[in-house]
């Protein structure tokens, strides 16, 4: 019963006790379908059920229970009680262990968003430091275009001046030539 290494709160094992009780399938079982809980004859339940496994025989104070546990009591045509909790269900043990008190589920919730919160602070740095990288490398980048560009430039002017040089020289070979 014991699933996932979680343990079973005492409200809902004895819960399942009942359930699995033969001699009180005419007093409260699960429906046809296995996902809700009918309580078939309510003095019954009270006097015979709650009194031997709780504090208590008022089905008041069982409703309060159950809705601590996150079941929800549905309407019922015949005027019976009826309750369900989408982790509660005959055929199906191994979410049991999802069926918790509210304030258990509240503290679940806040711890798993102070981690998600810690994540993502976590991420934020490491999304501050990334964007710190890029610029450097933009920087970088930057700086090495505008001396490639200016490489560039030294390089037409270079070659204009050889071309210069060169049409100078031919010139002077041109003008040896004729004396």
């Amino acid at each position: 019963m014991n699933t996932k290494n979680q343990r079973i709160p005492k409200f809902v094992t004895k819960l399942i006790e009942i359930l699995d009780n033969q001699s009180y399938q005419e007093i409260i079982s699960f429906d046809q379908k296995g996902d809700g809980i009918i309580i078939h004859e309510q003095e019954l339940f009270e006097n015979q059920i709650l009194l031997n496994y709780f504090k208590h025989n008022h089905i008041d104070s069982f409703t309060r229970q159950m809705n601590n546990y996150g079941f929800k009591r549905v309407k019922n045509h015949q005027g019976k009680y009826e309750f369900k909790n989408p982790y509660f269900q005959k055929n199906n043990k191994n979410l049991i262990h999802l069926v918790i008190k509210k304030k258990q589920e509240k503290i679940k919730i806040i711890s798993q968003f102070l981690a998600l919160k810690s994540e993502l602070n976590s991420f934020s740095k490491e999304l501050d430091q990334f964007n710190f990288f890029a610029s450097s490398y933009q920087q970088s980048q930057s700086i090495l275009t505008e001396s490639q560009n200016k490489a560039k430039l030294e390089m037409i002017s270079i070659s204009q001046k050889n071309l210069e040089l060169e049409q100078m020289l031919n010139a002077l070979i041109n003008e040896k030539k004729l004396y």
